[in-house]
Order: C-alpha cells, then sequence, then structure tokens
C-alpha cells in the first residue's frame, strides 16, 4: 500500500499539482529523456522554457474518451480512476500520476488512445515504446507489480476522430525493473539537469 505521505497532490487543483510535478521528475519527462541525448535536451528545454499546450484534435479525442475508458477499467478489473501525483518510495521526487490505481495499490492503469493498432502480425499487443516507459516509471513510482494498458483506435470519419472499437483493447503489462533501472539513471541525470539550470 502507498503511505499517505506520498499522495502529493492531486490534478483537481491543476496549479497546484504543476507546481508539485516541478518539484521531481515525471513518467512525461522521463520517457522523453530516455530516447538518447536529444529527448534529454527536449525534456530540459520544456522545464527552462515551459511553452502552453495547444489542444489540437489528436489531443481533443484522447481527452474525449479518457474517462470512459478508465470507467472500463473500473467494471471489469476493480481499478479506480487516479488523479493524485504519487511520490517514489524513498525518493520523493521521483513522481507519477497513473490512470487508475487498485484498492490495494498493487495494479496501476494508463488509458491511452492513437492512430496505429498496437497489435503486431501475430496478434501480440505491443505498446509504443513511449508508453512502456511511462507505465514502467509508473509501477516504479506508485510500487505496482502490474499495469493495464488500455488503448482505443482513433478512426477518422468524415474529418471526425471517432473511436474504433466498442471497447478498449486491454493487455496486462507486468514490472520491468531492467527497464526501470534504466530510466531511473535518466531519471537521476534530469534532476542534475534541472538543478543545474535553476542555480543559472
Amino acid at each position: 500500500m502507498i503511505a499517505a505521505e506520498r499522495f502529493v497532490e492531486t490534478s483537481d487543483n491543476y496549479d497546484a499539482w504543476l507546481t508539485a510535478r516541478r518539484g521531481g521528475v515525471t513518467a512525461t519527462e522521463v520517457a522523453r529523456a530516455a530516447t538518447g541525448k536529444a529527448g534529454l535536451r527536449d525534456a530540459l528545454e520544456a522545464r527552462v522554457n515551459p511553452q502552453p499546450i495547444e489542444a489540437n484534435a489528436y489531443m481533443q479525442f484522447g481527452s474525449d474518451n479518457e474517462d470512459w475508458i478508465a470507467r472500463v477499467l473500473k467494471r471489469d478489473f476493480d481499478l479506480m480512476p487516479n488523479r493524485w501525483l504519487i511520490a517514489a518510495d524513498g525518493t520523493p521526487e521521483h513522481m507519477a500520476t497513473p490512470d487508475c490505481l487498485s484498492l490495494d495499490h498493487s495494479v496501476i492503469g494508463e488509458v491511452k488512445t492513437g492512430g496505429k493498432n498496437p497489435v503486431d502480425k501475430n496478434g501480440i499487443v505491443k505498446p509504443p515504446i513511449a508508453h512502456m516507459r511511462q507505465m514502467q516509471w509508473q509501477m516504479y513510482c506508485a510500487g505496482a507489480t502490474h499495469c493495464l494498458y488500455a488503448f482505443m483506435l482513433r478512426a477518422d470519419v468524415g474529418g471526425v476522430f471517432v473511436p474504433a472499437w466498442l471497447e478498449p483493447l486491454v493487455v496486462l503489462v507486468p514490472r520491468d525493473d531492467v527497464m526501470i533501472s534504466g530510466l531511473l539513471k535518466v531519471a537521476d541525470q534530469l534532476l542534475i539537469d534541472f538543478e543545474n539550470w535553476e542555480q543559472i
């Protein structure tokens, strides 16, 4: 179980949640920085010069469908929607906000949408590497052993994005401590870079 003090701030208090996130590194930042030197620079640039995010049709589709997909995880797997920023045990600078959380905190849920079906020719679900990195970081921060990955394919019907399926594709992703070990190194470098920038 996650200790109460590790629940840092809820995104319902959006400004406070954003401020709390700036006190450490998050799944989005770590996943971006893990792509290599360019990704590390991009993560630092986003922190140094934050830009307002302009909503586009792709982002709007994700926002419009996230809540009902999360309810599917609650209905079928007893996961509760989560808006809390959670700090890792012993390292409060490591943070994540999983989309869903089981009552015993052993399983998280992550809701994603996209325009490409993440199923290979053999019918095996293979989430994009960026999604995998985010999920592994979230599992580490929450102390979870598994993540339920819920993916909804996006379809274009007459210039309007709609869900391509009646239900999301759901797959259980196990914790990968080898990947997490690599992400921890990336996170440590990000913290150093962020601190150096703040001292300039």
